[in-house]
């Protein structure tokens, strides 16, 4: 029974590949790479900063933060130089505490799908999401969110979803 602690510390969030295809398409902007950049993306599990209205709770026995019940949670958001909003997101911890400066900030690992029900399901009040905006600097507007999925669903014949 003392060997039943596999729910030790989360691993922590990395996306190597994701790194290593932003800077392919930096050395050489081809449609190999640029496939192959959208494909991480897509499955990518990254950092988004966010602001709780109650402190989060550790959970002693099943190692796990559990928020309050009604706990409300804000997403950090960034403004372009012409005035666009667009959510941070990070590939790490060490690009999300380069970008806020906090070494406490909360976040929450969202993931393509949610960030596109996010930004796709408020209108234009949002105009998309940027990837480690502190050095990548990778934008994804609500234009190109959609194209994405338009061309994942002809991938999986036309499914909804």
């Amino acid at each position: 029974m003392a060997e039943n602690k596999k729910k030790e510390a989360p691993k922590p969030i990395r996306n190597d590949s994701l790194l290593e295809s932003i800077e392919a398409l930096k050395k050489e902007e081809s449609q190999e790479n640029t496939v192959r950049l959208l494909n991480e993306v897509v499955r990518a599990r990254l950092l988004a900063p966010v602001s709780l209205d109650r402190d989060p709770v550790l959970d002693e026995t099943e190692k796990e933060i559990v928020l309050e019940k009604d706990t409300t949670i804000s997403f950090e958001l960034i403004k372009a130089a012409n005035g666009d909003l667009y959510y941070p997101v990070f590939t790490h911890g060490e690009a999300l505490r380069k970008c806020s400066g906090e070494t406490d900030q909360q976040s929450m690992i969202v993931n393509f799908e949610d960030l596109a029900n996010m930004i796709l399901g408020q209108g234009k009040a949002v105009r998309g999401f940027v990837i480690n905006p502190m050095s990548e600097n990778l934008c994804f507007t609500s234009e190109m969110i959609e194209g994405m999925i338009r061309e994942m669903e002809k991938e999986v014949g036309g499914k909804q979803g």
